[in-house]
């Protein structure tokens, strides 16, 4: 009988958390990347790549690192382009959907070309596009420092 109650109260437990997490997953707001341009972290803390990831409501420091493969001939074994950390700011609305693109870059003079000046689009929900220029380690700083000093 002891055993019976404990594993009813172990079921329902369970059960309640489960919800819960659901519940919280169903309304969090996500982000997503692409395959050659990966969500790193988010406010300093790494993520899972290539998967949605879960925003956090206000504002947020997202890094993300774009790394693509050119072929040219069958026979090669390709060149990896591959940028230096890079990041944005976002204000996260709750239960908004966020999908970050790069414009097409099908040469690798592009790919550098893009690395030089990166401007990436959002789109939000779906339906809303912006355009976004990602800045380097360097430039954030330089901004932080700036902003900072203003005060």
């Amino acid at each position: 009988m002891k055993t019976t109650l404990l594993n009813k109260t172990l079921v329902g437990i369970t059960l309640i958390m489960s919800v819960m997490v659901i519940s919280m997953t169903a309304t969090a707001a996500t982000l997503k990347g692409t395959d050659t341009l990966s969500v790193i972290s988010l406010n300093g803390k790494t993520v899972k790549a290539f998967k949605p990831v879960q925003l956090p409501e206000g504002k947020v420091l997202v890094e993300v690192k774009y790394q693509d493969i050119f072929n040219y001939r069958a026979d090669d074994s390709g060149t990896w382009v591959k940028s230096e950390p890079l990041f944005f700011s976002l204000d996260v609305a709750p239960q908004a959907d966020y999908q970050i693109t790069k414009p097409k870059l099908p040469s690798e003079d592009d790919a550098r070309g893009f690395i030089k000046n990166p401007t990436i689009q959002l789109t939000i929900n779906g339906t809303d596009t912006l355009k976004l220029p990602l800045q380097n380690h360097s430039q954030l700083m330089a901004d932080m420092l700036e902003s900072h000093s203003s005060k």
